[in-house]
C-alpha cells in the first residue's frame, strides 16, 4: 500500500520547537507580553502580534524551526516496520512560501539527518489533495482537519494525528501515537 504521510506535527513536534521559538521572538521584539490566547492557531491571534510581526517571525526562525525539530516517538522504528512489511511511504509536508527556498532539500536533509526512511518526497505544495492521482496514495495520515477531509474526498482513507487544535474533531480516525498507527494498519 502506498502511505502519504504529512510531516509537522505528524511525525515531528514543530508546534512545540515553533512556541519556544515564538516566546523568544515575543520577548526581542515585542516587549514579552506572552500569549494572549493559548488556543489560537495563528500566532498574530495568539500573541499580541500583528501579520507583519508574524511574518517576521517566520522569516527570522521557520528554516532553523525545520532543520532542528525533534522526531516524535516510535516514529522511525514504525516507518522502517511499514517499509519491511512491503508499503511504500512517501512524505508529502506543505513547508512552502516566502520563508523557504527549496522546502524539498530542506525537508530531505531533515530526514536523512533523523534516520528516517522513505520512498519519495513531496514537498511545498499546499494542495495534498491532487497527489491522490498523482502518486496513487491509498492511505493517508495528516494533523490538518483540511487536508483530511479533502483527501477523504478523493475516497482516500485518512488518518488524523491528534493534536491541540483539531481535538474537535471527530469525522476521523484518530491516532496519538505511531504504534497505535502501525497497529491498525497493520490489522487492515
Amino acid at each position: 500500500m502506498k502511505i502519504a504521510i504529512d510531516i509537522d506535527d505528524t511525525i515531528a513536534d514543530t508546534n512545540e520547537l515553533l512556541m519556544v521559538y515564538a516566546d523568544k521572538y515575543d520577548k526581542l521584539y515585542k516587549e514579552g507580553k506572552g500569549i494572549i490566547d493559548k488556543d489560537c492557531y495563528k500566532f498574530n491571534g495568539m500573541y499580541d502580534w500583528t501579520e507583519e510581526d508574524r511574518n517576521h517571525f517566520l522569516e527570522t526562525y521557520m528554516i532553523e524551526v525545520f532543520e532542528n525539530v525533534e522526531v516524535k516517538e516510535h516514529v522511525r522504528e514504525v516507518i522502517s516496520k511499514l517499509r519491511n512489511d512491503g508499503h511504500e511511504v512517501i512524505f508529502i509536508t506543505t513547508r512552502d512560501g516566502a520563508f523557504i527556498d527549496d522546502s524539498y532539500t530542506l525537508t530531505k536533509t531533515w530526514l536523512d539527518k533523523n534516520n528516517i526512511e522513505y520512498d519519495m518526497i513531496i514537498a511545498g505544495d499546499k494542495r495534498k489533495s491532487d497527489y491522490v492521482e498523482l502518486v496513487g496514495f491509498e492511505l493517508f495520515i495528516d494533523d490538518s482537519i483540511k487536508n483530511c477531509t479533502k483527501v477523504s474526498e478523493k475516497g482516500v482513507e485518512s488518518l488524523l494525528f491528534d493534536t491541540i487544535y483539531n481535538k474537535e474533531c471527530l469525522d476521523f480516525k484518530r491516532f496519538d501515537n505511531w504504534l497505535d498507527i502501525y497497529n491498525y494498519i497493520s490489522s487492515k
